[in-house]
């Protein structure tokens, strides 16, 4: 029996010394450090996911830049191979017209070499010839003008 009161004085008196410590560290400011440690590894935490964050968005956005990038040349490509087009249009519509032109004008020479004499000729040559300049200038410009208004840039 001696034995029995002895355990269960030592184990209440243990059990008490235990709850007394707890108590006694519960009141006290013990908790601050383990606190402290908590909010330090929560933030390093919170910036680990907002570099990853960070990241993931710099290379979507590089993706991206290099997908836009692509697309734009492909385009550039493709506006650079109509105004080549159109430019080749516009130089066979100088030229047509420079044919026609010449035709017409070898014709008329032909016609006013036999009617009228060579001095008659040359002075229509002449005429013809500025006539023919100043149309072809503004041929010029108009088809300079339909080129550099072009929306490639």
């Amino acid at each position: 029996m001696i034995r029995l009161k002895r355990k269960v004085m030592i184990g209440s008196l243990s059990l008490s010394t235990f709850l007394i410590m707890g108590t006694a560290y519960a009141y006290s400011d013990a908790s601050v450090p383990l606190q402290s440690w908590y909010k330090a590894n929560f933030q390093l935490g919170k910036n680990e996911v907002y570099s990853k964050a960070i990241r993931g968005l710099n290379e979507s956005k590089m993706a991206m830049k290099a997908s836009v990038d692509e697309v734009l040349s492909s385009r550039i490509d493709s506006l650079m191979q109509v105004q080549d087009v159109e430019a080749q249009h516009a130089k066979n519509r100088v030229e047509a017209i420079n044919r026609d032109y010449v035709s017409q004008i070898e014709s008329t020479a032909e016609e006013l070499a036999k009617t009228v004499g060579p001095t008659q000729f040359d002075k229509y040559v002449l005429a013809t010839n500025k006539k023919f300049d100043l149309e072809v200038d503004q041929l010029a410009v108009e088809v300079l003008k339909e080129l550099t208004l072009s929306p490639v840039k």
